[in-house]
């Protein structure tokens, strides 16, 4: 563009190029803050955070299924045992994580547990990294005390799952019987109300004459 294009802008007032300026400014934050709100809404949005969890689902039982594969190669021992725990850590890790998302979504009472979860969660990768270490070393010390500490943390989730299972089986049916047994009780008072007011017969009222004579 030559300069004799842009003359015109040495001719505003400046006070002109200051408005024309902030206005300018004003747009792009606009824009910027429609950006914002559009992203934040589609990371928000359902189906996202579907795709999300399922490709995190995805990633998982790619590994999971690696790891098998790899155990299942190795030769009997301690080494093959380590690589197994290592699967039935990541198996039972994940399936608790979806245990406690369903019982959240169905408004059970958890307790602590939610908020332990992080902590749980760091102590089985540091085992399931500690049983990788084992299962690919050529000679393997200490492997009985760290699969006996695997076995452990495997009862210890085993635990927490079947104590969330139970709490969301609990739940739904403490929340809903209340709200159950209101509705049906007004649905049958109404009914009866109705039919009761379609049987009873409805006498004509008397005449003026009829009252003054009608005994006391």
């Amino acid at each position: 563009m030559d300069d004799d294009e842009l003359s015109w802008l040495t001719t505003l007032d400046p006070t002109v190029l200051a408005v024309l300026g902030g206005v300018l400014v004003v747009l792009l934050l606009l824009a910027a803050l429609a950006g914002w709100l559009v992203l934040r809404r589609v990371r928000r949005s359902p189906v996202v955070a579907r795709g999300r969890e399922l490709s995190a689902r995805g990633r998982e039982l790619g590994a999971t299924a690696a790891t098998a594969v790899a155990a299942r190669r190795l030769p009997p021992g301690e080494r093959r045992s380590a690589a197994e725990l290592q699967v039935q850590l990541m198996r039972a890790r994940g399936e608790l994580r979806r245990q406690v998302s369903a019982a959240q979504a169905a408004g059970a009472h958890l307790g602590d547990v939610p908020a332990l979860l992080p902590a749980l969660d760091a102590e089985g990768a540091r085992l399931e990294q500690c049983l990788r270490t084992q299962a690919l070393s050529s000679s393997p010390a200490g492997s009985a005390d760290l699969l006996a500490e695997a076995r452990g943390y495997l009862d210890m989730l085993a635990d927490v799952e079947d104590a969330v299972r139970q709490a969301e089986r609990v739940q739904p049916a403490a929340g809903r019987l209340p709200d159950e047994v209101t509705d049906a009780v007004s649905a049958l008072r109404a009914h009866t109300d109705a039919y009761r007011e379609l049987t009873t017969p409805h006498l004509p009222p008397l005449p003026p004459e009829a009252r003054r004579s009608a005994p006391h």
